[in-house]
């Protein structure tokens, strides 16, 4: 099939695999712009043969990526400009999208100098705000709670940061979907029935979101890290600063697939991209207790610190 072009994380994609998620390059605009990733469908099966990892599912050489997922298929990044998927025989084709759009682009990203956080992003009076965390601390839970009330999404799952010309931070735009749990469509009042599921083997469901998505890139003011404690008793929500080398750490430990930064040799682009983000932005936290549904609750915090105007001037 002719590849289709989408847009998503200030990058062009040419995909030969029909990726209904992202959003589609308009025909003008993809005529005044050049592709920037190609991701092609191509049986892998000896090249994986002749890389010969052994029991390593990782490995990565001259500026390349490749990795295999059992019952999915084998999946080749290579530097910065293509992307190789094939899919086992069955595969499910959302499983092998997820992997698509998780973690075979914020490879891409990192061997293009492109940030990958693992997060979501909101924008508030025109500047992104950026909820990082580990898996379930409720990015996504906050971010839709924050659309809710009027400020879009830009981003869920991967905040992919760059800078502008004047040295600041700036977040582009991912696609219009977002990944919530089970608990938190309940927290929402949202029938399960409404949406599919991300693939056959999680309760985690796609929520389409064009009507609140923000389409252009847009700096970024502050991050917070979003840390759980559902072992406590329940209290209100903490905000607090974080300074010195903790921001640095902070920032390297929420990096989308950091453990295959490393792998790349990309430790010391990591250090020094963490290290100028962590001196141009304000870097927070948030923390609740319980197990309770807080999603709008730090909404009110969190809008109540920006109207403050507590955070940095940039």
């Amino acid at each position: 099939m002719l590849p289709v072009h989408y847009e998503a994380y200030g990058l062009i994609w040419s995909s030969q695999i029909v990726m209904p998620e992202l959003q589609l390059v308009a025909p003008e605009a993809g005529r005044k712009r050049q592709v920037d990733v190609h991701i092609e469908s191509r049986d892998l099966t000896g090249l994986w043969t002749q890389w010969d990892v052994g029991s390593d599912n990782f490995v990565a050489r001259d500026g390349c990526l490749f990795f295999k997922i059992e019952e999915t298929g084998l999946f080749y990044m290579e530097q910065g400009k293509r992307i190789m998927v094939s899919p086992v025989p069955g595969a499910d084709e959302k499983k092998v999208r997820l992997f698509l759009l998780g973690t075979c682009m914020a490879v891409i990203m990192m061997q293009r100098g492109i940030l990958p956080l693992h997060g979501s992003a909101v924008v508030v009076d025109g500047w992104a705000y950026a909820f990082v965390g580990h898996s379930g601390a409720g990015k996504s839970t906050l971010s839709a709670a924050l659309a809710s009330r009027g400020y879009p999404l830009l981003t869920d799952d991967v905040v992919a940061l760059t800078w502008d010309a004047g040295g600041r931070a700036i977040v582009s735009p991912g696609y219009p979907q977002q990944k919530l749990w089970q608990p938190s469509l309940d927290g929402f009042g949202m029938n399960k029935q409404n949406y599919a599921t991300v693939h056959a083997e999680i309760t985690k469901y796609a929520i389409p979101v064009q009507h609140y998505f923000y389409e252009r890139s847009v700096p970024l003011a502050a991050i917070f890290e979003l840390v759980p404690q559902p072992d406590h008793e329940p209290g209100p929500v903490q905000l607090e600063q974080v300074i010195g080398l903790e921001r640095l750490h902070l920032l390297c430990s929420h990096t989308f697939r950091g453990g295959l930064i490393a792998r790349q040799g990309l430790a010391q682009w990591l250090f020094e991209t963490a290290s100028r983000l962590s001196a141009s932005v304000e870097v927070n936290r948030l923390s609740r207790t319980g197990s309770h549904f807080t999603a709008f609750e730090m909404v009110e915090r969190i809008i109540t610190y920006i109207r403050k105007g507590v955070h940095t001037e940039l």
